[in-house]
């Protein structure tokens, strides 16, 4: 059973239970809505037989390594993009032993990311959860058949625990800083833009510069694929010739996001104009070519990290000189994913599911097509003409 109760403008959780080693539990936390989501959670955690780590005695414990050893473990076989987020965390958290991650020290961890650090609501729950799926492997593999399950204890934080609250926005205002807020991106190219970005890459020069910008075909065509297929920018550079199915007319992709090492390959259709550029690109090309010249070859992550930089760059100043402000190479593939849903077959229907897009973009959720998806007034407006 777990209450809680407001005392001296904290509020105090009591949970009792028969898995809790003194048959009951007390904290206190200053948050009553926190207060009680914990309450909750760990509440529904015990009926169903699991027992957070910090509550276990010590004897039914398994190893207690310190962070950093956990994190070193986990990095060969995490995400790419989770990698850089564990080297840092290794500098910060990794000389805390596992068994000092409790409720109470998540808790205040994820204090000094707001109040301290001031982190974004989006790029705290990164680290929080780069951490707790470390701890989640370490966990799964370390405990032996028929031992006590353990819960991590970052996985008990309530939902909304990255959002700053009342609390956060005092302590900020004290030293001259703000609270944070998530912020989504739902740029769009509009049509003119679009006619302004296709001049620049074709070299027509602005009257209020000296030069054009430098006309590069094969930048060019990079720039029409990324945005009439979606591909993610490392996704695009590292094509080779081979997977282009010239008689299907399909890039055969083999997907930048990866889980445990293992490529996520997908299949993309082309626009039938793209087929033809693309074909005239690679008809004197070797099979193990790479399409593009952006990228060396070398499989090295820093290798990888550099051409995307380098890349985006690129992209940065195109925009820039095509005067479409605030947008970036990232928001190309929302605006793809708009193509694809408002695209129509020739009798007037949607040419494609939510379903079939998820697959063409490379996601295994619905919701990253809600995400992605920024469409106009206009584009639900035609559906009634």
């Amino acid at each position: 059973m777990a209450s809680v109760a407001n005392r001296d403008g904290r509020w105090q959780i009591r949970v009792t239970h028969k898995l809790l080693p003194k048959g009951v539990f007390f904290a206190t936390l200053d948050d009553e809505q926190s207060a009680r989501d914990y309450a909750q959670g760990l509440e529904t955690l015990l009926d169903r037989g699991i027992v957070p780590l910090e509550f276990l005695e010590k004897k039914t414990r398994t190893a207690d390594p310190i962070l950093e050893k956990i994190l070193n473990t986990h990095i060969p076989r995490a995400a790419s993009t989770d990698k850089e987020i564990l080297a840092l965390l290794v500098k910060e958290v990794g000389k805390l032993r596992l068994s000092q991650v409790t409720t109470v020290w998540t808790d205040e961890w994820v204090r000094k990311l707001k109040q301290e650090s001031n982190l974004s609501p989006g790029t705290l729950r990164k680290r929080v959860e780069s951490l707790a799926r470390a701890i989640d492997e370490h966990v799964r593999l370390s405990t032996p058949d028929g031992s006590v399950r353990l819960v991590n204890p970052l996985r008990l934080l309530p939902k909304g625990y990255s959002q700053y609250r009342d609390s956060d926005a005092k302590a900020l205002e004290k030293v001259g800083k703000k609270s944070k807020r998530d912020v989504s991106r739902d740029r769009r190219m509009e049509p003119d833009e679009a006619v302004r970005i296709q001049a620049v890459l074709d070299g027509e020069k602005r009257e209020d510069k000296q030069r054009a910008w430098p006309v590069e075909p094969a930048f060019r065509l990079f720039y029409e694929l990324i945005v009439d297929t979606g591909l993610r920018l490392s996704e695009a550079y590292t094509l080779r010739v081979k997977q282009y199915d010239v008689t299907r007319g399909i890039l055969n992709v083999d997907g930048s996001k990866r889980r445990d090492g293992v490529p996520k390959p997908r299949v993309v259709p082309l626009l039938p104009k793209l087929r033809v550029r693309l074909s005239e690109w690679c008809k004197e090309m070797d099979a193990n070519e790479l399409i593009f010249p952006f990228w060396n070859g070398d499989e090295a992550e820093i290798e990888k990290r550099m051409t995307s930089s380098r890349l985006s760059a690129k992209f940065r100043t195109l925009f820039e000189y095509a005067i479409t402000p605030d947008f970036r190479e990232h928001d190309l593939r929302h605006e793809s994913t708009c193509r694809w849903v408002t695209m129509r077959s020739p009798n007037g229907g949607w040419l494609f599911s939510e379903v079939e897009i998820c697959k063409i973009m490379g996601w295994t959720d619905t919701k990253m097509m809600l995400r992605y998806a920024s469409l106009r007034g206009e584009d639900w407006s035609s559906r009634l003409t």
